[in-house]
């Protein structure tokens, strides 16, 4: 992973523990955090962990956008690029 758009304040994860819908970002996260943070070392990453949640990312950006995803059911793989397309 590469860094991120300079106008990315923040990134917020949410998905199940336990749901197979957010299988994919469960796998992502455990494959990616490390390699995300070390490319954006001052932004915020958020992981959220609640039973049931929809697996969803949002970013905040400067004055104040944001933006989110919903990511239940998608692949690892798939994630990563809705995640490049959203903070673009």
């Amino acid at each position: 992973m590469s860094a991120f758009t300079k106008s990315l304040k923040e990134l917020r994860v949410h998905f199940c523990q336990t749901s197979p819908a957010s299988n994919g970002i469960r796998q992502f996260v455990a494959s990616n955090y490390s390699a995300v943070k070390a490319a954006n070392p001052n932004l915020p990453i958020l992981i959220r962990e609640a039973k049931g949640a929809e697996a969803k990312i949002f970013a905040r950006f400067e004055h104040g956008q944001e933006k989110k995803i919903v990511l239940d059911g998608l692949s690892a793989k798939e994630i990563e690029q809705k995640l490049a397309t959203l903070v673009k």
